[in-house]
């Protein structure tokens, strides 16, 4: 069940909160793992375990690794958001925002992107409010959707993949397909 939106601002007060971040939150230095605590004493009201707080620590120094927590501080920084600290979200959607839903675009996704482009802004936007399970003034949950499909990186290069797996195989069918005719040509001319 959808909660309503009528308690959430407007998608551009949510896209200025995002670009009028603190350079701590773009920072790769910054201890994610300490903003995650924080974040989830808030909302849940108690801080989260250990175990789950070292998914938040960082593997490596690769450039993946950094844009990954990148990401989530960026999302811890919208959840930080007053009207999303306020009332109760479904169990396990902020966990599952932070460690599966943002893994997915961070893979695909600078994190500096989310600085420079408004149109990721609203993706970490959208994203974090399917998981939450909310929705912004005046939109349908079908409204809502098609938005988020719109903006949705993961979701597109599933789709670009997908087109060129398409015309990969079609180009293999045609290649199959002139060389069938080239036999059958050989054999034809090479009975008469």
């Amino acid at each position: 069940m959808t909660l309503a939106p009528d308690d959430l601002p407007p998608l551009a007060d949510f896209l200025r909160w995002l670009a009028e971040t603190p350079a701590e939150f773009a920072d790769a230095r910054t201890p994610v793992g300490a903003v995650v605590a924080d974040l989830l004493d808030t909302l849940e009201g108690e801080p989260p375990g250990a175990d789950f707080l070292a998914v938040f620590a960082a593997k490596d120094d690769s450039r993946p690794e950094r844009n990954r927590l990148l990401w989530v501080l960026a999302a811890c920084r919208l959840l930080w958001h007053p009207s999303l600290r306020r009332g109760r979200h479904p169990d396990g959607a902020v966990r599952r925002l932070l460690t599966e839903e943002l893994a997915a675009v961070a893979a695909l996704v600078p994190a500096d992107r989310l600085r420079l482009d408004e149109e990721r802004r609203e993706e970490l936007v959208r994203r974090a409010l399917r998981c939450l399970d909310r929705r912004l003034p005046g939109e349908s949950p079908a409204d809502a959707e098609d938005r988020f499909a719109q903006v949705d990186s993961v979701e597109r290069q599933r789709l670009i993949r997908e087109a060129a797996d398409k015309e990969r195989r079609a180009r293999e069918v045609r290649e199959r397909m002139a060389r069938e005719a080239a036999e059958a040509a050989a054999n034809r001319y090479g009975t008469e």
